[in-house]
């Protein structure tokens, strides 16, 4: 992201856990909880979640202890989101 130019704060959040409300508007920004999921985690495998993902709730309570369940990175940027490594959609984002 650096190398096109965008300015960001980044957050570590294998390192400092995201609270409740930042899960939540990740999830508010990127459309829904399915779009944020990282399928390939333990717990969304166990789970099942590629047929039924969690709800929100679930999700937040999960994250607090497997942060690595949301994939990653997560850009947000006026009020929408780029999950994942996108590099056609941050070029986007410069516009």
């Amino acid at each position: 992201m650096r190398s096109l130019g965008l300015e960001f704060k980044e957050v570590n959040y294998a390192k400092r856990a995201l609270t409740g409300d930042e899960v939540r508007s990740i999830v508010e920004a990127a459309g829904s909880v399915a779009a944020v999921l990282n399928l390939r985690h333990a717990v969304a495998k166990e789970q099942g979640w590629a047929q039924r993902p969690p709800s929100v709730d679930e999700l937040v309570a999960i994250a607090a202890t497997e942060p690595n369940v949301l994939r990653r990175p997560v850009l947000l940027i006026g009020g929408r989101a780029v999950i994942g490594f996108d590099r056609e959609a941050y070029g986007k984002l410069q516009k």
